[in-house]
């Protein structure tokens, strides 16, 4: 294990308090899932990471997937950051749509939007 891979993991280690798996509001958090900051909180306390992810945030909504690809986190550990500034009060998830009814012949639920969204990352992901 060279020193650089070490250091990484325990700078992770420490960005989440130990813990390998998201829980409470980090493990409902998908990766479409929309979020952004809450404006006016004081940012007194946070580690950089945080402040970074509040500052992306600040623009408009973001995917879980893309904050992670702007930190150059993992997704699980991205989860975890999000999920705490959520229960923090310093980001707010966009409130889901109510179900149109659409389902595919598996029945589960459709959404165009989403559907649109998952095509786009796909030709993002083979074009690289």
């Amino acid at each position: 294990m060279t020193h650089r891979h070490r250091h990484d993991l325990v700078r992770t280690f420490v960005l989440t308090g130990g813990r390998a798996q998201p829980t409470g509001t980090a493990d409902g958090l998908d990766v479409l899932t929309m979020v952004t900051a809450v404006p006016g909180r004081p940012r007194t306390g946070l580690q950089p990471e945080d402040v970074r992810v509040i500052d992306l945030c600040r623009g408009g909504y973001l995917s879980v997937i893309e904050v992670a690809g702007h930190l150059g986190q993992p997704l699980t550990i991205t989860r975890i950051l999000l999920g705490d500034l959520i229960d923090a009060g310093h980001l707010e998830v966009k409130a889901g749509r109510k179900d149109s009814g659409s389902h595919d012949a598996s029945g589960a639920a459709t959404d165009p939007d989403r559907l649109r969204t998952l095509e786009r990352m796909l030709h993002g992901l083979q074009a690289l």
